[in-house]
């Protein structure tokens, strides 16, 4: 486990990503195979051996160990791919049509290696739900590769089960970006399963799970950004700019994530865009104004700063304004030595 979570301004990418590989790096196993002590005895085949260690691991299992729940009944067969759904949990959002005609011509060219993963829809028997492969059915469905293909068909897991098969098996292919990991982990609690439940699966620190949950706060038009340019937005760019719309402005936000797309720029110059965006912001509301017209003059405050120009036609009115006035102004003048100015401007 790592250390106390640093704020995201001490933060840098490559930290983060170092906290994230640290926080999700597999904890050791022991595979059983262990020699405590020199053999003895008459000597034995490898084979031998290994048949011994075999069964001594199925008796522990049986007696020991308790049932996996991703350790159901599966079985292969062809599948045509118009009978194949999408995962509404599924736990990749990106899928640009480079990538899908990418695997489209792998697919023609190489044939299929791996069979795809999916589930029964238990909604409308005689169809499947994707766990993993939705990027070939994709490719088949749109380039007309194949019309059907190996399928391995997992009964008895739940779709929730799916959506985890699938994202570990992105994981390990390391083809998930931080887009797809936040959008699959607000899906998730969106069903239902807490925010604390998702980050103990996935591995993550409370404050790395901030990070991701970010993503889910972007406005629609920044979020469209981001999702030009996926790779280029990690976590920490995505907590930025969700702070640069919260406290600055959605203009702020898509002119800063637009520029962050387009130009070469790293992520230390992205938070220090994101932190004079805010702290502008913070400046200007703090010296608010105001400017009133009327038919015979005008009210203008900007900042400590107040000015009137009223023109009153009838004596009596103005008489009365000006007592009235003059006695508001008391309440805030600072200087107790008031003196007259003459109607030429002269102090009398």
């Amino acid at each position: 486990m790592v250390g106390k979570p640093r704020s995201s301004k001490s933060l840098s990418e490559d930290d983060f990503n170092a906290q994230l590989r640290a926080e999700r790096a597999p904890k050791p196993v022991s595979h059983g195979m262990v020699m405590t002590h020199p053999p003895s005895g008459p000597s034995r085949s490898l084979e031998e051996v290994l048949r011994e260690h075999e069964l001594d691991v199925a008796v522990t299992d049986k007696t020991e160990q308790a049932p996996d729940p991703l350790e159901n009944e599966s079985k292969y067969q062809k599948i045509p791919v118009s009978l194949i759904d999408p995962n509404p949990l599924a736990p990749r959002e990106v899928y640009t049509p480079q990538m899908i005609l990418a695997r489209a011509e792998a697919l023609r060219t190489q044939g299929q290696h791996d069979p795809i993963h999916v589930i029964p829809n238990p909604d409308e028997p005689g169809r499947f739900i994707i766990c993993d492969g939705w990027t070939r059915v994709q490719a088949c469905r749109d380039h007309q590769v194949m019309p059907e293909l190996l399928a391995e068909v997992h009964e008895g897991m739940t779709l929730e089960q799916s959506a985890w098969f699938g994202y570990q098996q992105n994981e390990e292919r390391e083809q998930h970006c931080d887009l797809d990991r936040a959008m699959f982990y607000e899906k998730l609690i969106a069903a239902g399963v807490t925010a604390a439940e998702v980050a103990k699966r996935a591995g993550l620190s409370k404050s790395l799970m901030t990070f991701y949950r970010s993503f889910g706060k972007l406005p629609g038009d920044v979020l469209e950004v981001v999702r030009t340019n996926p790779k280029k937005f990690g976590a920490l760019a995505s907590y930025q700019l969700s702070k640069v719309a919260e406290r600055a402005g959605l203009r702020q936000a898509v002119r800063l994530a637009v520029r962050f797309s387009e130009e070469d720029h790293t992520y230390a110059w992205l938070a220090s865009q994101a932190q004079a965006a805010m702290e502008t912001k913070a400046h200007k509301t703090q010296s608010p104004s105001k400017h009133l017209r009327f038919q015979n003059g005008f009210y203008k405050q900007r900042g400590d700063c107040i000015e009137m120009t009223l023109k009153i036609a009838d004596p009596s009115k103005r008489l009365k304004f000006a007592e009235q006035l003059e006695a508001l102004i008391a309440t805030a003048a600072e200087d107790d030595s008031t003196k007259e100015i003459g109607p030429e401007g002269v102090e009398e």
